[in-house]
């Protein structure tokens, strides 16, 4: 893959213009305001298609071969692929001029905050006497650390069938501290040339990802355009609520997806329940479904036809005609490295035994040429969608001014100084009413920004309330939950009601952890979606009528400058409300709980249990009146426990969710109101600026340059024709984007 045609094209033409405007400066110095405009915006539109990048997230199930294919699209192995899951974190992946890896690491109070967060959780009294906050480079603490979570480990390690996150994140903490004590201290380390495989182990073991905060490779990748990122993401059926949240962070950046689905283990309920998620994230029409052939478990190419055939019906139900490619990324990735310099003897064996079946190896290899096809024209679009709403009306509209001026520059010549002052002191006059509209037009959007700003907060509020009807609401939740007793009290009914009292406050928090990084920040994303539509829709509903008036204003003031002499056509003014800046980020929600050392004496007081109950219940059973047995005693107590840990939960719960809402508005929407605006106004104003030629700059230009009128007139019937032949240029490519 390329880089995609039209983006080249108007690098190209930017280039010309470039060109054209410093031969148009170098005639008439006098005007070189205008000259400076027309670079300043080039310029920025150049930087904007340099910095620009179409993310593509590659996701699907864990050990469906999302690293595989990602190396097969690289054409060599950069990601670690084998047993095991081996993406800890989200990796991403540019084509770039050399081999580099730059991995952040969390800040230390990043890694404080999570420590102290999970060591709340552990049971054991030896925290409650601690001095100072745990840190990890204090070897006192390393070792204390360590003895607690050897006592921990056959009551924490698991909790409701899944690993208890705050064991598993103490534990990989503890175990990758060495290995990386030198790199935080950086707060970063960057790989070049060979060393590139070392990120391998960093990002792929947990006790090692645990200390990353980003994980970026750029390597030389011919067949890619430079300006494609992909992340390879965790397994979307990872057994770790964090990597759900990662995943869905990432997603809102991205473009596109690519959703791979192993042949082996075909859709699952896992599959289906990630859709609907992306589905409501809006990615839908988005994704590009990848179904990685394992060849060798095929008995034919009809097997293999008969597959994809079903995988396709299946996917219908979600997503109506998927775009649907089947191959072995693994193949892919072979054979290219072949190509690119050999295997190792039991590669080539490998693949010798794969291309062994020719047409399971031919359909494989239709497969790629079809998915390399959809997926250069799916990039390709998302590229021209931006150039049609953004950087090519600009370019459009420099090329425009830069050929009226010239026009006008060429019919100007014959006129003495008297008149081109005239000239200037008519039009300028006619430049009053779209002054006034422009002036309308600023008004109407600071307003605008107040107004929209004030609704929002409302809105955000009412969407937290919880009045509002959320389907799979954490009060709700909350307030409801109930753990499955059997289980819970099955291993250890004799067990001090300390440690059961932990053990179901770490179900119940992974749970919790689990539909708020799940469900509830989906909703989120859906909201968010919501009102940025709504904000588009209000900005643009308020700014048309002034735009209708700058148009019809702007073609009085054509209308003026024909009567005079110097024809022109009124332009057409884009009123495009600019996406979304890439530096504000949507917020998700990540809780935290922080039960603090005292927690367990103080859910044990509310619950109404205590030393007193427990010696009433020895004295009846002592006195023969009947007593509970140690299970259903235990069931009782945590039972209460649990109505005190409901209580507690909500009123921590409210607190976070009062502060996430602040988030929201403050770091999201005000800031994302105020951008808009701003970027609306500017675009307009740089779109006039360009074509309103500079009368007084041209007038001095003129009037100094009598001596050489001949000269000049020569030089300008040579300049206008390529001016309007890059214009005419534009103008198709702008008709080829748009589809027209």
């Amino acid at each position: 893959m390329s880089d995609s045609a039209p983006p080249g094209e108007l690098a190209g033409e930017i280039t010309h213009l470039l060109e054209l405007i410093q031969e148009w400066q170098a005639l008439f110095p006098q005007a070189a305001e205008q000259a400076g405009h027309w670079r300043h915006v080039l310029a920025e539109v150049q930087a904007h298609l340099a910095e620009e990048v179409v993310r593509v997230a590659v996701v699907g199930a864990v050990k469906s071969g999302k690293s595989t294919l990602v190396n097969a699209l690289m054409g060599r192995e950069v990601l670690k692929r084998g047993a095991g899951i081996l993406t800890a974190m989200i990796t991403r992946v540019r084509p770039g001029p050399e081999e580099r890896a730059l991995l952040l690491f969390k800040a230390p109070e990043v890694i404080a905050g999570e420590i102290q967060q999970a060591l709340n959780f552990l049971p054991d009294a030896r925290l409650e006497n601690h001095p100072e906050p745990f840190t990890l480079s204090r070897p006192q603490d390393r070792e204390l650390l360590a003895q607690i979570l050897a006592g921990q480990e056959a009551a924490s390690l698991w909790a409701n069938g899944s690993l208890n996150q705050n064991y598993v994140l103490l534990t990989a903490y503890l175990a990758g501290y060495g290995r990386v004590e030198e790199a935080l201290a950086r707060g970063s380390l960057e790989l070049c040339g060979p060393d590139v495989e070392r990120h391998q182990e960093l990002v792929t073991q947990e006790e090692l990802a645990v200390y990353l905060a980003d994980a970026l490779l750029t390597l030389p990748a011919a067949d890619l355009p430079p300006f494609l990122e992909l992340g390879d993401c965790q397994g979307s059926d990872s057994p770790l609520p964090q990597h759900l949240t990662q995943v869905l962070a990432y997603l809102l950046k991205c473009d596109l997806a690519l959703y791979v689905i192993s042949s082996r283990m075909g859709l699952r309920q896992a599959d289906f329940q990630f859709l609907q998620e992306l589905r409501r994230m809006g990615m839908g029409e988005h994704l590009i479904f990848v179904l990685n052939l394992d060849l060798g478990d095929h008995r034919d190419a009809a097997d293999c036809e008969a597959l994809i055939a079903r995988v396709r019906r299946e996917l219908a139900p979600w997503v109506p005609k998927p775009r649907l490619c089947a191959f072995s990324a693994l193949q892919v990735l072979l054979e290219r490295r072949r190509e690119a310099g050999g295997l190792a003897p039991q590669e080539e064996a490998f693949l010798a035994l794969v291309q062994g079946d020719p047409g399971k190896s031919e359909l494989s290899r239709r497969g790629w040429e079809e998915f390399q096809g959809l997926f250069r024209q799916a990039v390709e679009g998302v590229r021209a969608g931006r150039l049609a709403g953004g950087a090519l009306p600009q370019v459009l509209m420099v090329a425009k001014g830069l050929a009226e001026q010239v026009d006008w520059a060429r019919r100007l010549l014959d006129r003495d100084a008297g008149a081109y002052r005239e000239l200037a002191a008519r039009l300028q006059a006619r430049r009053q009413p779209l002054t006034a509209v422009r002036a309308s037009l600023h008004q109407t959007l600071e307003g605008a920004t107040r107004h929209l700003g004030a609704e929002l907060k409302h809105r955000v509020d009412a969407f937290l309330s919880e009045q509002g009807s959320r389907e799979a609401s954490l009060v709700s939740f909350v307030l409801t939950y109930e753990p499955d007793w059997e289980r819970l009290l099955a291993d250890e009914p004799a067990a001090p009601l300390r440690h059961q009292l932990y053990r179901l406050f770490q179900e119940f928090q992974q749970e919790l952890l689990k539909l708020a990084g799940g469900e509830f920040n989906l909703q989120v994303v859906e909201f968010v979606r919501r009102q940025e539509e709504w904000l588009r829709q209000e900005l643009h509903r308020l700014c048309e009528p002034l735009v209708v008036a700058l148009e019809e204003t702007l073609a009085l003031y054509y209308r003026e400058t024909a009567a005079l002499g110097l024809p022109g056509e009124p332009p057409s003014l884009k009123l495009e409300v600019p996406p979304r800046p890439p530096k504000l980020e949507v917020p998700l929600l990540s809780l935290a709980l922080e039960p603090g050392w005292r927690w367990a004496g103080e859910v044990w007081l509310r619950s109404g249990m205590g030393v007193l109950e427990r010696l009433w219940q020895r004295l009846k059973a002592k006195a023969g009146w009947g007593s509970l047995d140690p299970r259903q005693q235990a069931e009782q107590d945590l039972r209460r426990a649990l109505a005190a840990i409901r209580r507690w939960v909500r009123e921590e719960l409210k607190v976070q969710l009062v502060d996430f809402g602040e988030r929201l508005k403050f770091r999201y929407f005000l800031p994302l109101v105020a951008e808009l605006a701003q970027g609306l106004e500017e675009g307009l104003e740089r779109q006039l600026k360009s074509l309103l030629v500079d009368l007084e700059g041209l007038t001095q230009a003129l009037s100094h340059g009598e001596a050489d009128r001949e000269g000049r007139r020569r030089r300008l019937d040579a300049l206008a024709p390529r001016v309007r032949l890059v214009e005419a240029r534009l103008t198709s490519l702008a008709a080829q984007v748009n589809g027209g």
